[in-house]
């Protein structure tokens, strides 16, 4: 009885873990703090280095701000220092405060090749303490991907090595030019709670992007080149302080924005594009018909159209509009649209007639799905078989009709 004992008690301490593949043991260590996963090299010589190869290390200082006599910034940079892992995927830091010395004592410390980094800080910015890119540093010539979010105050020089990137992301980041020539992706948004007070103007020199995506309804943005590659764009800004954005949005395939009814004449006679296949309006104010017929007269091969209109403002009362519907239909109506998309239907007379137009008028129309802009039970049995009795000239078209959550 007394050996049984003692093989359970020898089983139940068996060190299964250590036997586990590298790969696996590097996605348990990454789930812990970078001190903790350290301290595991105390183990045995089997995870004596272990920590050394991971791929995606995060330094957070909430978690340990300070780590015996060093503070986090020394941390950081020391024990990047001992990283030997000749690829590094993924560097993650997480700032509780800002700190004029975290790029100087990190960045120089990696020598693996670093392929993304993402920088979050919480605090708001001193104008004192700022993040900047060190010059011709070698970490930076094999960088994907960089992502900043919160609130930082960011040096980008012309000539900085970060021009080398191909993808900038940016979450509510105090700077005034972005001058990358080789980058792919941006990525720029500012959070409500700062659109009051800051309405700075960024200057952006990005020849080679391919994707654009701007949220920020308050700040300018003045772009210094033209965007010939540009393929897709997501931008929510005030396009009256921007009339530039329209000029490189002409090349793009896949488009995002707010819609204005002030803002479709502006849009009809400077964002024509014989390449937009998708399009995606976010519509404030009250919906009308003849706007949006004048604005897809100019877009003769888009293929889908998404409209996003979730919070409605119907206790404005209707003005009459001087502008007529278009003579003929629209060439992407009557030749290209295959997915119509609308949330936020409420049933007006002017929604009413556009779905009416684009149902009769989409003969190569596939799919269509509508989400009502519920008030009553009462009226959304009344839009439903509204929608449902709409002519269609495509016989193959498939008609969905959902509930759109009004608040």
């Amino acid at each position: 009885m007394k050996a049984a004992r003692l093989g359970m008690e020898e089983l139940s301490y068996t060190d299964r873990i250590s036997h586990l593949p590298d790969d696996l043991l590097f996605r348990i260590l990454s789930l812990i703090p970078v001190s903790d996963a350290m301290s595991t090299s105390l183990l045995s010589k089997r995870w004596k280095s272990l920590w050394k190869m991971m791929p995606t290390l995060e330094y957070d200082e909430n978690t340990c701000p300070n780590i015996g006599s060093l503070g986090f910034d020394q941390f950081c940079g020391r024990s990047l220092q001992l990283h030997q892992a000749p690829l590094l995927k993924t560097l993650n830091l997480k700032l509780r405060k800002q700190s004029n010395s975290i790029d100087s004592l990190i960045f120089p410390s990696i020598h693996s090749t670093l392929l993304e980094t993402t920088i979050t800080s919480t605090c708001y910015p001193r104008y004192d303490s700022n993040i900047s890119f060190p010059d011709n540093l070698r970490v930076f010539q094999t960088l994907a991907v960089l992502k900043l979010h919160g609130n930082i105050l960011l040096d980008l020089a012309d000539d900085s090595p970060i021009s080398s990137s191909k993808d900038f992301a940016v979450s509510v980041v105090f700077f005034s030019t972005i001058s990358v020539p080789s980058l792919l992706r941006l990525s720029l948004t500012k959070e409500h709670a700062y659109c009051s007070n800051d309405a700075a103007g960024i200057e952006i020199k990005a020849p080679s992007l391919k994707y654009l995506k701007i949220f920020d309804r308050v700040g300018s943005f003045d772009f210094i080149e033209d965007m010939p590659n540009l393929v897709e764009a997501n931008v929510r800004v005030d396009l009256s302080k921007n009339e530039k954005l329209l000029k490189v949005l002409t090349s793009v395939e896949h488009l995002s924005l707010d819609l204005y009814p002030l803002m479709v004449f502006d849009l009809a006679y400077r964002l024509i594009s014989n390449r937009l296949v998708h399009l995606e309006l976010y519509i404030y104010d009250n919906f009308r018909s003849n706007l949006l017929l004048h604005l897809l007269k100019d877009l003769p091969n888009l293929r889908a159209l998404k409209l996003n209109h979730p919070h409605p403002n119907y206790s404005i009362k209707d003005q009459p509009s001087s502008v007529s519907e278009p003579s003929s239909v629209p060439k992407c109506l009557s030749s290209h649209l295959e997915t119509f998309q609308w949330i936020g239907y409420a049933g007006t007379l002017e929604e009413i007639k556009a779905a009416v137009y684009v149902l009769k008028n989409a003969p190569c129309l596939k799919n269509a799905t509508i989400s009502l802009y519920s008030t009553s039970m009462e009226s959304d049995l009344i839009m439903m078989k509204e929608l449902e009795s709409f002519s269609k000239a495509s016989t193959s078209c498939k008609l969905v009709i959902q509930l759109h959550n009004s608040s």
